[in-house]
């Protein structure tokens, strides 16, 4: 196990309105790559019978978020991820096993209202880094 301090950790903070990708820098956690929840074509995994539109757009959502996350496993030495309970399980439910492997942390939190110079203080950040996988 190696432990990072910088921008190898992508922090993913989620809600059903949108994602952003961010990086720590020390002091302050800076956004990336960030996308709204609308306009983006994804697929619902398998749902109950009782799914309601709703459900079937956040769990769409959800796996286009994954499907970023599992994009970003060569690049990123780990994850921490923080959405509102139902959006995270949505995304962990499309995680693929690289990207499992690679979540540090996953937060039932509501992040998203909150700018991203203030986020760092919200996440419990080892002060030598996050232990990582491998």
């Amino acid at each position: 196990m190696t432990e990072a301090q910088d921008g190898l950790v992508v922090y993913v903070v989620a809600d059903a309105a949108g994602v952003r990708f961010l990086h720590d820098t020390g002091t302050a956690l800076r956004v990336v790559h960030e996308f709204g929840s609308h306009g983006h074509e994804g697929t619902p995994g398998k749902l109950p019978a009782g799914a309601t539109p709703a459900d079937r757009d956040r769990d769409a959502f959800g796996r286009v978020v994954a499907e970023e996350m599992n994009g970003m496993v060569g690049k990123a030495a780990g994850f921490v991820l923080a959405a509102p309970a139902p959006v995270l399980h949505s995304i962990r439910s499309h995680l693929d096993k690289a990207a499992t492997a690679k979540l540090l942390v996953g937060l039932s939190k509501d992040l998203g209202g909150i700018p991203a110079h203030d986020l760092r203080t919200h996440f419990d950040i080892p002060a030598t880094g996050w232990v990582l996988p491998g």
